[in-house]
């Protein structure tokens, strides 16, 4: 695979994926996730900063805007990634999985650093094993992923 291949899968551009793989700029976590679920791969392979933990700077998942600008454009850019990535991967759950997931993440929300990062790695062992590939198909066709 090359890297207009992967381009066109993840829908990141190939100047970004060269930059990217120079080590030019930080890879920021959405791409990393499309980059992995592409490669078929886990995230940490190739990007080190989760937004599960206490360690990641918001500049590590969104680009650093110019000094002035980033009021508007960070509430721009969060509603451009619920449209564009969240929405599709919620309706993918269908109407009556909602109450789990809401579920989900609003016991998730409630946890301490410590217990997010055990639920963290609980999925992360269990995707090792018990992948749903129809539905790992299925992110992979949500254009922000």
């Amino acid at each position: 695979m090359n890297v207009r291949k992967i381009a066109k899968a993840t829908g990141i551009s190939a100047t970004t994926l060269y930059s990217i793989i120079q080590k030019d700029s930080n890879i920021r976590f959405d791409f990393a996730l499309r980059l992995a679920n592409e490669l078929q791969i886990d995230v940490n392979e190739i990007c080190s900063a989760s937004p599960f933990s206490d360690t990641i700077k918001e500049e590590e998942i969104y680009p650093t805007l110019p000094d002035g600008l980033n009021g508007a454009l960070d509430a721009s850019r969060v509603k451009t990634y619920l449209k564009n990535s969240m929405y599709p991967l919620m309706y993918l759950f269908g109407k009556n999985s909602m109450p789990d997931v809401d579920n989900l993440l609003t016991s998730f929300y409630q946890l301490d650093d410590e217990a997010r990062q055990e639920v963290v790695e609980t999925i992360r062992l269990k995707l090792q094993y018990h992948r749903d590939t129809k539905r790992a198909e299925q992110i992979k066709q949500i254009k922000g992923w």
